[in-house]
C-alpha cells in the first residue's frame, strides 16, 4: 500500500502506474521562490505550443496563487479545482475553460480553501490519472512556490520538469533547494520500488566509513554491493533530469547561470540536468499583465516572447513533445 511519502517519481513509475499508453505530455513547471515569473513563463510556453496548433490545457495548481485567469485575460472562473476537491464535480473534463487563445483551455485553481493547498495523495493521483485521460497533446501544469511534497509529487510525475530561476542570491539558493528535495523525493521513491532499503541501509554505514561525499558516489557503493538493484535504482534516477530556464536576466554574465546551475547538479547528483535558455528582462511583460493580456499575443515580437519561443523551438527539435504519448 502506498504512503504519502512513497511516491514514486519519474516516468516509468508514477505515469505507468496510473496513466494510459497514449496520454497528454505532462510539463511541471515549478521554482524555489515566487517572484520569478514562473505563471508568466507557463502561460507562455502553453501559447507557443498552441500557436504551433498544438492542443493545450493548463492545469493552475498553484492553489492559494492561482491566478492564470487573469494572464490570460479571462473573468474570474465559474468552475475550479476547488469544485474537483469538494466533490461538485468528478472529472477534471467539467473543469475545462476555453480561453481567449485558440488551441488552449484552463483548468483553473482560484477559489481554493486553505486546506486544498495540500490534498491527500489519493486526489492527488486522481488528478494526474485524469489528466490523461484529456483530448490535449500538452498539459502545463502551474506549480506553487517552495518544496511541498504535494508540489514536488506533481513535479516528478511530469515527462517536462521546469525550474524557473532568476539571478539573484536568494532565488538561486531557492533554486538548488528545490532541486535537491526533488531529487532526495525521486531517489525515495526508486529505493522502494527496487526494494533495496536494506541494501541502501548498508551503503549509508559504509559510506560513513569510506567517507562517500555525494549521491552520486552513493549509488555507485550501492550498485557494488546489488549491482541489479543499483542498475535499477540508476535508472529510475536517470530519469529525474529537471530543466533549467533563468528569468529576468539583465546582465551578460547571468546568461550563464542555467549552465552553471546545470553543471553543479550534475557534479553533485550524478544526473544530468538541461538549461532550456535564458530569458532577458523585459519590460513589457510587466505591460501584458496590466492589460490582462498574455505577452505573446500582446506583443509577438518582444524579447521576452522570441526567448520564449525558442526554448520551445528547442524542446520540439530535441524530442516531439507535442504528440500524445
Amino acid at each position: 500500500m502506498r504512503t504519502e511519502h512513497s511516491i514514486p517519481g519519474n516516468d516509468e513509475s508514477l505515469l505507468e502506474a496510473v496513466l494510459p499508453s497514449r496520454q497528454p505530455r505532462l510539463w511541471a513547471v515549478a521554482s524555489g521562490k515566487g517572484g520569478v515569473g514562473k505563471s508568466v513563463v507557463t502561460s507562455s510556453i502553453a501559447i507557443a505550443l498552441a500557436q504551433l496548433g498544438r492542443k493545450c490545457v493548463i492545469l493552475d495548481a498553484d492553489l492559494g496563487g492561482a491566478n492564470q485567469h487573469t494572464l490570460l485575460g479571462m473573468p474570474n472562473p465559474r468552475t475550479s479545482l476547488a469544485d474537483l476537491f469538494s466533490r461538485k464535480v468528478s472529472s477534471l473534463h467539467d473543469l475545462l475553460l476555453p480561453t481567449p487563445v485558440p488551441n488552449l483551455w484552463l483548468i483553473s485553481g482560484a477559489r481554493a480553501q486553505l486546506d486544498m493547498a495540500n490534498p491527500k495523495h489519493a486526489l492527488k493521483i486522481k488528478v494526474i490519472r485524469q489528466l490523461a485521460t484529456l483530448e490535449m497533446d500538452n498539459v502545463l501544469i502551474d506549480l506553487g512556490a517552495g518544496s511541498t511534497f504535494n508540489v514536488l509529487d506533481f513535479f516528478l510525475a511530469a515527462h517536462e520538469r521546469i525550474v524557473v530561476v532568476t539571478p539573484i542570491p536568494t532565488s538561486i539558493e531557492n533554486a538548488y533547494h528545490f532541486l535537491k528535495a526533488a531529487y532526495y523525493r525521486g531517489l525515495k521513491g526508486a529505493i522502494q520500488r527496487a526494494g533495496a532499503a536494506r541494501i541502501v541501509d548498508q551503503a549509508i554505514e559504509e559510506k560513513v566509513a569510506r567517507g562517500i561525499r555525494s549521491p552520486g558516489e552513493l549509488l555507485a557503493q550501492i550498485a557494488a554491493l546489488n549491482p541489479a538493484a543499483g542498475a535499477a535504482i540508476a535508472r529510475d534516477v536517470a530519469a529525474l533530469a529537471p530543466r533549467l530556464i533563468v528569468n529576468q536576466v539583465q546582465q551578460e554574465e547571468e546568461m550563464e547561470l542555467g549552465r552553471k546551475i546545470a553543471l553543479a547538479y550534475r557534479n553533485y547528483f550524478g544526473v544530468q540536468a538541461d538549461f532550456l535558455g535564458a530569458i532577458r528582462s523585459d519590460d513589457r511583460v510587466r505591460h501584458a499583465i496590466r492589460m490582462k493580456r498574455p505577452v505573446l499575443e500582446a506583443f509577438p515580437q518582444s524579447v521576452f516572447a522570441q526567448a520564449i519561443r525558442e526554448i520551445v523551438e528547442y524542446r520540439l527539435n530535441s524530442r516531439e513533445v507535442g504528440n500524445a504519448g
